[in-house]
């Protein structure tokens, strides 16, 4: 049998040094995919939060227009093989991220207002980064057919291509998280991605000039064009993220929060408010750190009256470290250890906090749970206050495996207060329902005290506080004392009914625990 000749190569093959300047491409397409992807959930978390919803969302989007931009990129380059259109691809790319920065501006806040915690990240996700990875992704089949010229070697040579695309994404993945966003602003990285792209789109369409029809080179000005104004106002918008405004006194994006400080006048007083994406985390009056600026921060008054002996204390959570602060002054000879995840909140704590006026209080930048477990000691008061709000509560300080390390870190007739938004009632009951019920499996008694008791339906901060052994007794006693005082009382009329028997609400396991779910319904 005769063996068949090999094809002829297609229009425009690459070989050569072309072909290794394609290969650069791919590796630059593939790693701008992902550095879309992860930046992307720093984007929609100030407004959706940093949920399974909002990282499911996102790696649904970006596959399926992965999916779709192979199979058009395909299709278009069977149709028409070209290098300077593969170029131009890559040129529309770099005009769609440049745009990113624009449309964050323009559509995140009406979205984070109209839509849900589940709905809210698929159609910020699609709005803004399924344009540009769909047109990316359509890069390397097209690559493809200008590579393999020889038929014999389509599998080799695809192989090949896709190798350098998902090596480029493995590069963008760790670059991004590890690299990016904690040294750079998510608009300058997404400014930046568009330009490496536009000037690597540029570069081929130099690299491969010569000859070209009317209508190639009409359509080359016009997606330079494109590219040149998307990019222009990438740039002005790059310095312009939702969240700043006049009273911004210092912002910063990074690897985990949209991190803001605002200052504003209150009743005289100039008070400092820290935002952790879009919750309010801390305030401090400024020049009084007694000043207990948000009312559930004064129930830290629970710890004090129920540990009169107080050695020392525990913080899960810094914040703008108000609570640590007015600890340390009521009980200046007690040994104070904070863990907070962010070192960025750290750092912010002691520029604008004033935290770095008390060295006796420890800081250890990490996560709380981590921390607790690795402090080696028992203390004599716990304080779980890492919960950003309603739409932020980290998953794995919820569980009863936590509460039982936290149980198992308190000193005998230790105590633990820990602060959580909920509902109280209503669809939103459930949350507030499961981690009762969940702390209650791992404490023999567990108070609950509430910001707005007469309004059971309302987001609020909900203060679960329990001693480590059965002290039914010291409760009494602790509320007699909160009484006494004309300043406290408040706390002792804010203690409300624990969910009623008969109320949905799952106990959270490591194995098991949908709080994401349970948020949602609260919204």
């Amino acid at each position: 049998m005769a063996k068949r000749a090999p094809a002829a190569p297609v229009e425009g093959t690459a070989a050569g040094w072309e072909a290794a300047y394609l290969y650069l491409c791919v590796f630059l397409s593939g790693a701008s995919i992902l550095v879309l992807e992860i930046a992307a959930g720093r984007v929609l978390a100030p407004h959706f939060g940093n949920t399974l919803f909002t990282w499911t969302s996102m790696i649904g989007i970006i596959l399926a227009a992965l999916s779709l931009g192979y199979s058009v990129g395909g299709r278009l380059a069977d149709r028409s093989p070209s290098s300077r259109t593969f170029y131009l691809i890559m040129l529309l790319g770099a005009a769609l991220v440049a745009l990113v920065p624009v449309l964050r501006a323009a559509l995140m806040p009406a979205l984070e207002r109209g839509l849900s915690l589940r709905s809210g990240p698929i159609a910020g996700g699609i709005l803004l980064f399924a344009a540009p990875s769909f047109v990316l992704a359509a890069l390397t089949p097209y690559a493809v057919k200008l590579r393999a010229g020889d038929e014999r070697l389509i599998g080799t040579v695809t192989g090949d291509l896709f190798t350098w695309s998902t090596v480029g994404s493995i590069a963008g993945t760790f670059a991004t998280g590890f690299f990016f966003i904690p040294a750079f602003g998510l608009n300058s990285i997404f400014l930046a991605t568009s330009v490496a792209l536009a000037l690597a789109g540029a570069g081929g369409l130099w690299l491969v000039r010569g000859s070209a029809a009317a209508a190639e080179r009409k359509a080359t000005r016009a997606v330079s064009l494109l590219a040149a104004v998307c990019i222009a106002a990438g740039a002005a918008w790059a310095g312009r993220p939702p969240g700043r405004s006049a009273e911004t006194v210092h912002f910063r994006e990074n690897m985990y929060h949209t991190l803001r400080i605002q200052k504003w006048a209150d009743q005289g007083r100039q008070v400092l408010e820290l935002f952790l994406d879009s919750q309010p985390e801390a305030a401090m009056v400024v020049g009084d750190d007694r000043a207990l600026h948000f009312r559930y921060s004064r129930f830290l008054a629970l710890g004090g009256a129920a540990l009169p002996g107080m050695r020392s204390a525990f913080f899960l959570g810094g914040g703008g470290f108000t609570m640590p602060k007015a600890l340390h002054l009521m009980r200046p000879g007690a040994e104070i250890m904070v863990a907070e995840l962010d070192p960025d909140v750290v750092a912010a704590g002691r520029r604008f906090f004033r935290l770095d006026r008390y060295p006796e209080i420890r800081v250890q930048a990490g996560d709380g749970r981590r921390a607790l477990r690795g402090s080696g000691r028992r203390w004599d008061f716990i304080v779980g206050d890492a919960y950003r709000g309603l739409r932020n509560i980290p998953p794995h300080l919820v569980t009863r495996e936590f509460f039982g390390e936290v149980r198992g870190s308190l000193a005998p007739g230790g105590a633990f207060l820990m602060n959580l938004i909920a509902h109280r009632a209503g669809p939103g009951g459930v949350l507030y329902a499961a981690v009762y019920r969940t702390l209650a499996s791992v404490f023999p008694g567990v108070w609950v005290f509430s910001t707005d008791p007469g309004l059971p339906e309302a987001a609020q901060n909900i203060l679960f506080f329990a001693f480590r052994d059965r002290e039914e007794g010291r409760f009494r006693a602790v509320l007699e004392k909160l009484e006494a005082d004309p300043r406290l009382a408040f706390i002792a009329g804010s203690r409300v009914a624990a969910p009623p028997p008969g109320a949905y609400g799952p106990i959270l396991t490591d194995d098991y625990n949908p709080v994401e779910y349970l948020v949602a319904r609260g919204f």
